[in-house]
């Protein structure tokens, strides 16, 4: 959202999460930490979650702040802004999908595990490629091809939502650690974010993991649709930067003994990528100020997570290009938009199942308009 458009929370929220943000993450604190061995700083992570970036939209019964997704949603642009890597991220997609679902005991002993800064991650494939099937005395079986997770390693929590092979509803439950350590793999990142190949295939999860065994399949899509609203307004701060970036340097930059940003082709390339990344930030903006609980308003939150990632990949593409392919060098920032736009597009799934899930809101059930 424009500063002009903000509430005073959220104004405020992204203020300070971007100051934050500025004072240490530049380009060779983001080499630095990309060649860590954790992947982040354990000291940064506690200051974080001390400003209460993973509680803003966690109940407050819950030790969370109470506050709305959009609010949530300005502390996620700011860190895709940054490009800064850590398990923030997938730990507000995971508390997120847990306020999401409603109220349980042991939901609520998790959020309040992750508003008091534990780290956790969700493990819900996007394309639908784990489900689960019913067995004797209330344990679950499950089958489908790996999933890669992202933060696996560092998560004190993995939360699974998937649907189910046997009914209409969806299975809500905890991993084990004991599986998390079997069947996660860690594998190369093509970004500074640390990912997992999890192979769930034939685990049986005791009666015990479940937190809630038969989700109604609307109540699911939703509240993965609210937490990957998180991930599309991460992609979006991240296209804003690259814009940025290139308009500034067009200014700058000189040839022929004028500003390369005074050439038309120049311009029309920051052109096409100021008008994507607005797109990209109003439908995104629209679909955070409308997925109030229970809204079930799927159709333009899927809209903006494919606009986010479209729009992130191109101005990525589009500012390497302006800077000369300067930007795809570790000495610039720029290189880690360059590889996370693609590799944050890639975590949406498949772009032919967006679109399909797309018609499917839109033509087939009617759920209405974009706006």
């Amino acid at each position: 959202m424009t500063d002009d458009m903000l509430t005073p929370d959220e104004a405020e929220l992204a203020s300070t999460a971007r100051s934050f943000l500025s004072g240490f993450a530049d380009n060779s604190y983001l080499n630095e930490q990309e060649e860590s061995e954790d992947g982040y700083e354990q000291a940064r992570w506690k200051q974080m979650t001390g400003l209460g970036w993973t509680a803003v939209n966690l109940p407050e019964r819950v030790g969370g702040g109470d506050g709305s997704l959009a609010e949530a949603a300005m502390a996620a642009r700011e860190i895709g802004r940054a490009a800064y890597a850590s398990p923030l991220l997938q730990t507000m997609r995971t508390g997120t999908l847990l306020a999401s679902l409603g109220p349980d005991e042991q939901a609520d002993d998790l959020m309040a595990r992750i508003a008091g800064g534990s780290p956790a991650a969700a493990v819900a494939p996007p394309d639908r490629t784990v489900r689960a099937r019913a067995r004797a005395g209330g344990a679950f079986l499950l089958s489908g091809s790996a999933a890669v997770v992202e933060w696996l390693t560092a998560a004190d929590t993995a939360v699974l939502l998937v649907p189910r092979a046997d009914s209409d509803g969806w299975l809500l439950a905890t991993l084990p650690p004991e599986v998390v350590g079997e069947r996660g793999v860690a594998v190369p990142s093509v970004d500074n974010e640390r990912e997992s190949l999890l192979d769930l295939d034939g685990v049986e999860l005791p009666a015990s993991t479940a937190l809630r065994d038969d989700v109604p399949a609307a109540d699911a899509e939703y509240a993965l649709a609210r937490a990957n609203l998180l991930r599309a307004s991460a992609m979006v701060g991240g296209a804003e930067e690259v814009l940025a970036q290139s308009t500034e340097y067009a200014k700058t930059r000189h040839q022929f003994g004028r500003p390369i940003g005074a050439f038309q082709a120049v311009r029309h390339h920051l052109a096409r990528m100021a008008i994507a990344v607005d797109g990209a930030r109003l439908l995104t903006d629209e679909a955070l100020t409308r997925a109030e609980p229970g809204a079930h308003e799927t159709a333009i939150a899927g809209a903006a997570l494919f606009a986010a990632g479209r729009s992130y990949v191109g101005a990525a593409l589009t500012g390497a290009q302006v800077h000369g392919g300067v930007g795809t060098t570790v000495e610039h920032i720029l290189h880690h938009h360059f590889r996370r736009a693609k590799s944050m597009q890639l975590r949406c799934g498949k772009r032919a199942n967006r679109l399909r899930e797309l018609h499917g809101a839109l033509v087939v059930r009617q759920e209405g308009g974009l706006w």
